[in-house]
């Protein structure tokens, strides 16, 4: 069983609390996009950059859905193996930055930036987790849009949000990655709003509260072919791993309506934070293993992802997609080489918008398969 490594840093959905329609219209003063979308940089130099995280990474409770970013993992700095080196971040087009996010992280005692850069009119890519950025565009900030705070994965984060337009080349400067604590990857996405990109079983819950991951996309795509060779040999996880199966890039959208298989809210829990829900997916490295990722609503499994090998047939270690309305299904949770709580996770599909699901400590699948406290969750 392969043992991830969980970032010590929560590493925030971009606009967590913003819609895609308001990310959209930052974009709107730009020229419209050609046919062809093409991003002729990285946003890091190749000797800077270790690995990329492929889309849909799972690090509950804080990320508890699959990721809509990947990771750009750092080198560690040889004098201090608890931070990575401090490395120039690189615009991937010609555009215009349109949109700056000061994050304090009050428990920490620091600061960091995510930037949005506007490549035309409907495709944007973002920046997360800046430890600086360039000084033109500290130069630029001007007063905040708005500030609020929120408190997710147990830490606590003020936001100040602001609005500019600044015009950048492909290959310059806008910031600096790395030598915060914990954080050992620059995070980058997309979003191309061109069409809805990711289909859920309830995309009504997704326009009201989340609209913009209808249109997240993997930057990689969009970059010339020869940039995707430097790239794609490098896809896999922190610890080396690599991915091999397609899509390479990886997904994050995995609903398969009437079935277990996707995204999980708990029930009268708001989108955002993820912290209450569950995610039945697949691993992001390894497709071909199955992952539970358990939010705090699984009791002692809260904050760990349970992978496992599915079998064809029978109860346990059922494909998600595989488990519709009736039965019972079980997972056990033991995880070799890693302190996941052992026991197993019941799981019934009441009907194609309402699952039941629950960590039972110490049973495992050749018990009775009976819920005693079960968590309820809707798409």
């Amino acid at each position: 069983m392969r043992t991830i490594v969980k970032a010590a840093v929560p590493l925030l959905l971009f606009a967590l609390t913003s819609c895609g329609g308001d990310e959209h219209s930052n974009l709107f003063s730009l020229p419209a996009c050609q046919r062809e979308v093409r991003l002729t940089s990285l946003p890091l130099a190749v000797s800077d950059f270790t690995s990329v995280v492929p889309l849909g990474n799972l690090s509950p409770s804080d990320h508890t859905l699959p990721t809509e970013h990947h990771y750009f993992v750092l080198p560690l700095d040889p004098a201090n193996t608890e931070l990575t080196l401090q490395v120039p971040a690189l615009a991937v087009a010609r555009g215009s930055v349109v949109e700056v996010e000061d994050v304090e992280h009050v428990n920490r005692g620091f600061h960091d930036y995510d930037l949005t850069l506007g490549v035309c009119r409907d495709f944007s890519v973002h920046y997360g987790h800046l430890s600086q950025i360039s000084a033109a565009l500290q130069a630029e900030l001007g007063n905040p849009t708005r500030c609020d705070s929120y408190t997710t994965g147990g830490n606590t984060y003020r936001r100040c949000q602001y609005r500019l337009h600044v015009e950048v080349a492909a290959g310059e400067e806008v910031g600096l990655a790395g030598g915060n604590p914990g954080q050992y990857a620059l995070d980058l996405g997309a979003k191309d709003y061109r069409r809805e990109q990711n289909a859920y079983a309830n995309p009504s819950r997704y326009r009201s509260e989340a609209a913009f991951l209808l249109f997240a996309v993997s930057p990689l795509d969009y970059l010339t072919p020869a940039l995707q060779d430097v790239v794609n040999p490098k896809m896999g996880d922190f610890q080396g791993n690599r991915r091999t199966q397609p899509p390479l890039h990886g997904q994050m959208a995995y609903d398969a309506a009437g079935t277990a298989m996707g995204n999980w809210f708990r029930e009268g829990e708001p989108f955002f934070p993820e912290d209450p829900h569950l995610a039945l997916v697949k691993d992001n490295v390894d497709p071909g293993l199955y992952a539970i990722s358990a939010g705090t609503s699984l009791g002692a499994l809260a904050g760990r992802v349970v992978r496992f090998s599915p079998e064809a047939g029978g109860s346990v270690n059922r494909p998600f997609e595989q488990v519709t309305p009736g039965a019972t299904y079980c997972y056990p949770t033991a995880q070799p080489g890693t302190t996941t709580p052992e026991g197993r996770v019941l799981l019934r599909l009441q009907d194609s918008g309402r699952l039941q699901a629950e960590f039972q400590p110490g049973k495992d699948c050749s018990e009775a398969l009976q819920f005693v406290s079960a968590a309820v969750f809707v798409r």
